[in-house]
């Protein structure tokens, strides 16, 4: 059942890893949210509010994951930032000011100062940090947050921007791809170290492009590897990945998948250290890259790993 704020709109909520790759991706979401709803005047405030509430649980919280969540109060908007990490202990006394805390403090007296109201829930699952925006252009004194204790477990995603779609990849190999990704990550780092401009796709050339690419759906991207890397910790084999991006990120999968496989061909001639990759490796990616373009262009249903390469021995 989906959760329906005051304005009678469902809450938009999405689950993505705690790190600090996964700013832009909360920043994205909620201001796509809010241009649907046609709130666009709470989008500057909103941007830079979700990003120092996404970036304070990415670097202090100890989560794996975040939970960002967009309430329509009309004509004010909530958001939030929910984690599961360790609660943190409160303080005997009010807490001191925003501007005596560290970096983050500094951070989050912007939302302080935008914020009709702000405020952290405490619970025993982990907190909520939270801010009222109305719009109304006046800017705040900095002011400490409200603090609350609760017990209100944290709700899964129940609502996308209609530009965003969850894609699901049922039955990845964990230690395959985890393998791709740091693959990645190294072919990335070499490609750009390279000098050499021969050839009509110089290496360096390459290496920026893979760099752009991955960075857009850089968020998506680190919740896959979260997942993967949570099943790897728990002994499993294959893990049902979910990733929450926007439509547009289908193109951007299959340049991807285009500059990857072209980055196999230099390392087929010897011209870089990192390895090509395996069959089983460029099967996967492929797996990946239709899979996600499928569901995000098409809405089509998730096909299972092992099910896909059936059909395509079936198809030879």
């Amino acid at each position: 059942m989906k959760s329906v704020s005051r304005g009678g709109r469902p809450e938009l909520r999405v689950r993505l890893a705690a790190e600090t790759a996964s700013v832009p991706g909360a920043r994205r979401f909620v201001t796509d949210g809010l241009r649907e709803w046609g709130r666009g005047h709470l989008v500057d405030d909103a941007a830079l509010c979700i990003t120092e509430m996404a970036a304070n649980s990415a670097l202090h919280s100890g989560s794996p994951y975040m939970h960002i969540r967009v309430r329509d109060l009309e004509p004010a908007v909530r958001l939030s930032v929910e984690d599961d990490g360790a609660l943190v202990p409160l303080p005997a006394v009010a807490p001191p000011p925003i501007e005596s805390q560290g970096t983050t403090g500094r951070g989050l007296a912007i939302v302080s100062v935008l914020a009709e109201s702000w405020g952290i829930e405490e619970r025993a699952d982990g907190r909520r940090i939270w801010a009222e925006l109305t719009g109304d252009g006046v800017e705040h004194d900095v002011r400490p947050p409200e603090v609350e204790l609760g017990d209100q477990a944290m709700p899964e995603p129940v609502a996308l921007p209609a530009d965003w779609v969850t894609v699901r990849l049922p039955g990845c190999p964990v230690q395959l791809g985890l393998q791709i990704d740091q693959r990645l990550d190294d072919l990335v780092r070499e490609l750009q170290l390279i000098d050499s401009e021969e050839g009509p796709t110089p290496p360096r050339e390459l290496g920026r492009l893979i760099e752009r690419l991955v960075t857009r759906p850089a968020f998506a991207r680190h919740l896959g590897r979260r997942t993967a890397l949570d099943a790897a910790a728990a002994g499993l084999d294959h893990v049902d990945i979910e990733m929450t991006l926007p439509r547009e990120m289908a193109s951007v999968v299959r340049e991807l998948l285009a500059a990857d496989n072209l980055a196999d061909e230099l390392s087929e001639t010897h011209q870089l250290l990192t390895l090509c990759s395996t069959p089983e490796m460029v099967s996967l990616r492929t797996w990946f890259t239709e899979s996600i373009a499928a569901q995000a262009e098409n809405d089509a249903d998730p096909v299972p790993y092992d099910a896909w390469v059936r059909a395509r021995l079936d198809a030879e």
